[in-house]
């Protein structure tokens, strides 16, 4: 028997699988960060561990390809160092899609359809036959809009704006900075500047823990948010022209576990398009390798 190795590697970690041709796991490891847009060389380094962890593991000699989503590998020049490193370390074909391609086939196989992700960051990937596209995903500089890390961001800046209109600090931002042990918005400088994606990024389970207390300016932040990823998917909706009913794979923490931009996100989305099936499940993205695996074999 054959496996495969699939690889999911985001901006908070990567992780590898090794799975047969049923999708059953038969190991599995997790590293650190897999986006090299955050930092390549630790990005590389994360995502040659978890696949060599597989190449190494009881059924690595029966390993025949691997399959890596990894966030941010379309910018220029990431998927020709990427492929270049891996072909240097092994012989086994390895393959490299953003991790919102192996997310939708882990949810929708062949199926047409848009998968949305909002985690750290946010992208949206479709297809409608052989047509295939993108919405969002641009990165947390130029707009990784209704993520957890743009949501952090707009909190942050809530502080600075009351900050700049000699506003009384909001009962959220307060709390926020009680957390960060500062006394006042300058205090934010030295948070933002030296801390990682991730960290800042992770701030957004406080601002949820403080919505579920009932803080409805916390709230707020969420439903934005699912707003967002609502009219980024319906943007990829109209530019792949796919029809009706529209099938909606949702992955991340937001979309998953976050009810205030789950409701907003769903709610707006039935409001644009109409008739809309979402579809989630807890399986790891890395199961769609697989999947992926054969559509290069048939060149797509």
């Amino acid at each position: 028997m054959t496996y495969t190795i699939g690889i999911d590697a985001g901006g908070t970690k990567t992780t590898g699988l090794v799975i047969d041709s049923d999708k059953n796991i038969l190991f599995e490891i997790e590293t650190g960060f897999g986006n090299p847009n955050v930092n390549f060389n630790e990005a590389l380094h994360n995502v040659w561990e978890a696949a060599s962890a597989c190449l190494n593991s009881d059924f690595g000699n029966d390993c025949k390809a691997i399959v890596a989503g990894v966030a941010g590998i379309e910018a220029e020049g990431n998927r020709e160092r990427f492929e270049q490193f891996f072909s240097n370390k092994t012989k086994i074909p390895a393959i490299f899609v953003n991790d919102a391609v192996l997310a939708y086939h882990a949810l929708l196989d062949d199926q047409n359809g848009i998968l949305t992700i909002a985690g750290t960051g946010s992208i949206s990937y479709g297809r409608n036959g052989e047509k295939e596209g993108y919405s969002g995903g641009w990165g947390h500089i130029l707009g990784d809009f209704g993520s957890a890390y743009d949501i952090a961001i707009q909190v942050f800046r809530q502080i600075t704006k009351e900050a700049d209109e000699g506003l009384p600090y909001s009962v959220l931002s307060q709390a926020l900075m009680n957390k960060l042990g500062i006394n006042s918005a300058d205090g934010l400088k030295g948070f933002i500047y030296s801390s990682p994606k991730g960290e800042i990024a992770s701030i957004t389970s406080f601002v949820f823990s403080e919505a579920q207390k009932g803080n409805e300016d916390a709230k707020r932040f969420f439903r934005v948010a699912g707003v967002q990823l609502a009219n980024q998917t319906f943007s990829l909706f109209k530019k792949l022209d796919l029809s009706l009913p529209l099938k909606i794979g949702i992955k991340g923490s937001l979309l998953e576990k976050n009810p205030y931009v789950k409701e907003e996100f769903e709610s707006t989305l039935q409001k644009l398009v109409g008739s809309v099936e979402f579809i989630s499940n807890d399986a790891t993205p890395a199961i769609g390798a697989n999947s992926v695996a054969e559509l290069y074999k048939k060149g797509a």
